[in-house]
């Protein structure tokens, strides 16, 4: 099926909120969907993928360590969404530092909107890359592909985040036209989103990841 922008932000919001996210957590995810729709990538595809990962957990279980060199999540990878949440949050870490580490995470591809977001919001260049792929993200937003081995990849061992003087100029700009919403995909996120409108009971609203925590995370 064809979808809009706000259709997909809106779909991707109340479907990460029903998998248990916090209210700004969820609409993060819903964002990060639309800005990779909008440069030509299946972002409610990825976040589906992510969230089958991620509904049940609590939300300290997806919680980055960001006191140590390498940000990690001790006994399981990381969730880029929370991760990348981290990283706008802290990006002053990769002005004073000039990069920023990521350990084990799934998905990466949903890193990119926090990156752009920190590189406009730092007016500075940055690159991302995990092995095999490498992109480039500049302080006007512009994202960039200049390696794309396992760009597509579903696990990675590690993401580094560095500051660069300027972008390189070279690869291909990511762009494209929103890509078609599988049905499967609508289905289940729309499944996920139809949990917001139920009345949780106390149970239900401590099983999921960002319980019994503030919105305003």
């Amino acid at each position: 099926m064809n979808a809009s922008l706000n259709e997909i932000e809106n779909l991707c919001k109340k479907a990460a909120r029903g998998a248990g996210l916090s209210w700004g957590l969820a609409e993060e995810a819903g964002r990060a969907a639309r800005w990779l729709s909008g440069n030509g990538l299946d972002g409610p595809a990825l976040l589906a993928a992510q969230l089958r990962l991620d509904d049940g957990c609590v939300y300290p279980q997806l919680t980055p360590d960001i006191g140590t060199e390498c940000w990690e999540r001790a006994g399981r990878s990381m969730c880029p969404l929370i991760a990348g949440v981290t990283l706008s949050d802290h990006a002053y870490l990769l002005h004073e530092n000039g990069r920023v580490l990521l350990g084990k995470v799934t998905h990466p591809q949903l890193l990119m909107p926090f990156a752009t977001a920190s590189a406009r919001q730092l007016g500075i260049a940055l690159q991302l890359s995990w092995q095999g792929c490498t992109l480039e993200f500049s302080p006007a937003g512009q994202a960039v592909l200049i390696q794309a081995d396992n760009f597509a990849s579903a696990h990675v061992e590690g993401v580094s985040c560095i500051c660069i003087k300027t972008t390189s100029g070279a690869g291909q700009a990511l762009s494209g036209s929103i890509p078609t919403l599988s049905n499967s995909v609508h289905d289940y996120l729309d499944s996920l989103a139809a949990r917001t409108y139920v009345p949780a009971s106390e149970a239900s609203r401590l099983s999921g990841a960002g319980a019994g925590l503030s919105d305003n995370l």
